[in-house]
């Protein structure tokens, strides 16, 4: 796939430039390297929201807690 990215920044270039250099690639690897690593971070960011909303299901499932105060204090005189 190949694509045209028009009107970069020019810190944004002077970055990745940077970092294509102390990483030893050329610059289209450290652009596809970048594009590699933000997208495997989004992916994990969406997983971690179902996660979230699967827990607050499960959460929203389970029986309300009664106070725990009167069971430990039972447990305590023992």
């Amino acid at each position: 796939m190949n694509i045209t990215v028009k009107n970069l920044p020019e810190s944004v270039y002077r970055v990745i430039k940077r970092e294509a250099k102390k990483n030893k690639r050329s610059l289209n690897a450290e652009i596809i390297q970048t594009l590699e690593t933000e997208a495997a971070q989004a992916e994990r960011r969406r997983k971690l929201g179902d996660l979230r909303q699967e827990l607050e299901r499960f959460r929203a499932s389970l029986p309300p807690l009664d106070d725990s105060a009167p069971l430990i204090r039972r447990d305590r005189q023992r």
